[in-house]
Parts: C-alpha cells; sequence; structure tokens
C-alpha cells in the first residue's frame, strides 16, 4: 500500500512540475489570456520590439509586461555609496544582439529616490529605468530596459516615444 501511494505521489508530482512549464513551450511569443487595460500599449510595444528582435519572448500579465532575447545570468557587484564594494550578485541581463525589458504600470506618482529618466551602467549592459506619469490615469509606469553596448539608437528612440506616449494606447 505504502509502494502505490509513493508511486502515485511521484505521478502527481512529475505531473504537476510538467504542467507548470507548458506556457514556456508554447511558443516564442507566451501572451496571458486575459484583459488589461495596457493591451494595445502591449501590442505597440511588442512591434517594436519584433522589429529590431525578431525572437524575442513577451507576455503580458495583469499590468505587467516582459521583453527578452538573448539573455543570461551575470555576476554584478556596485560601490556603495560609502565608496566600498557590495558582494556580488546574480542578475540576468542582455548579452549582445539581446534585450530584457520590464515594465509595469502602478498607481500614483513615481516617489523613487532616482531622478528619472536615468541610464544605470551594469559594466554589461546599460539599464535605463523610466517613470512616465499620467495625471490622467493617475498612474505611471515603471520601466527597466537592459541593453548592450550595441543597442540600435534607432530603437532606443523609438522606445522613449512609444514610452512616453504610454497613456494614449490605454484602453
Amino acid at each position: 500500500m505504502i509502494d502505490i501511494i509513493r508511486k502515485t505521489s511521484f505521478l502527481l508530482l512529475t505531473l504537476l512540475c510538467f504542467t507548470s512549464f507548458l506556457p514556456l513551450l508554447g511558443g516564442a511569443h507566451v501572451e496571458a489570456q486575459q484583459h488589461s487595460r495596457l493591451d494595445r500599449f502591449y501590442k505597440e510595444s511588442k512591434t517594436l520590439l519584433l522589429r529590431h528582435y525578431p525572437q524575442v519572448t513577451s507576455h503580458l500579465r495583469e499590468e505587467k509586461l516582459h521583453f527578452e532575447q538573448n539573455t543570461r545570468i551575470f555576476i554584478v557587484h556596485e560601490p556603495r555609496k560609502t565608496g566600498e564594494w557590495q558582494d556580488p550578485w546574480e542578475t540576468r541581463g542582455p548579452n549582445p544582439g539581446g534585450i530584457l525589458c520590464e515594465i509595469e504600470m502602478r498607481q500614483g506618482k513615481y516617489e523613487g529616490a532616482a531622478v528619472l529618466p536615468q541610464t544605470f551602467d551594469k559594466r554589461y549592459f546599460n539599464v535605463l529605468v523610466m517613470a512616465p506619469y499620467s495625471q490622467k490615469h493617475n498612474a505611471y509606469l515603471y520601466v527597466h530596459l537592459s541593453y548592450p553596448a550595441n543597442v540600435s539608437d534607432d530603437f532606443l528612440k523609438q522606445f522613449f516615444e512609444i514610452v512616453n506616449g504610454w497613456e494614449k494606447y490605454l484602453d
């Protein structure tokens, strides 16, 4: 009897693990099957990214967008405000020719410490952080775009235009 329970438990665990990976196996463009106020903005952003990064994977879940192509884990460390070095940590970033972008719509105004927009040098890639505000919707987009040194100036220009005009794409 115990052997049957173990086998059944193992089978259920295997099935659970397999089904949790199914969305990742479904193709190059994974998209949530739910409605979001950011649907039109997502489609506009996705069109731009596909033009410059044809193998980009993407998804929209609730009010969060994710785009990624040719990324890997980097070990980075940065100086503290005191000048001492922090312990290194792992972070995902783009290889040359790759891109990584996370966008989230948040209520209210951005109240973070950094003056935005601003680009941070992570040695292997740069991270552009933006927080354009919409007074009409009392919300802002919190944007992290990680890109390598060989990013297209044309892509960055078009990305700025879409992100800064984001509220016209809201449903």
